[in-house]
């Protein structure tokens, strides 16, 4: 793969994921994650962990539009792109819904309001863990699968 190709296929994918925060913030406002949603909620103790319809989008629907391409032309190295696209697009997308959500902007992008994230604090700092797995694992996808 050339790099103009790699930085496209990014540059499609973070599109789509940025596409997704804006209208996911505008369905969901203020009633993030599990709040008020249809369909079932997998739970463990009083935390929701995962919605039906976040199933669908983020588990069955993004990925089967990202592999498209390998259908087309199959490598490991497009591989390793997609998936490093895909799970960095991840923490784009939830980034998003703060960004462009009105009734939940940014300046609640933290534990105190924000509790459906796990979050790891350093110091001042504090950071949702799931963004921390999304860009080790796409990090790993690039490395482990580029060559």
């Amino acid at each position: 793969m050339i790099k103009s190709q790699i930085i496209l296929i990014f540059a499609l994918a973070w599109l789509a994921m940025i596409a997704i925060g804006c209208w996911e913030s505008s369905v969901e406002g203020k009633n993030a994650w599990g709040k008020g949603k249809l369909g079932w909620k997998l739970k463990y103790k009083k935390r929701v962990l995962f919605t039906y319809y976040h199933f669908w989008l983020f588990i069955v629907m993004i990925p089967a539009f990202l592999a498209i391409p390998l259908v087309l032309n199959y490598s490991v190295e497009l591989l390793g792109v997609l998936l490093s696209a895909y799970f960095s697009g991840l923490v784009v997308e939830d980034f998003t819904w703060f960004v462009v959500n009105p009734v939940f902007p940014l300046r609640k992008f933290n534990s105190k309001n924000a509790k459906w994230h796990i979050w790891l604090k350093i110091g001042k700092f504090e950071f949702p863990y799931s963004y921390i797995i999304g860009i080790i694992l796409a990090i790993l996808s690039w490395f482990l699968l580029w060559r």
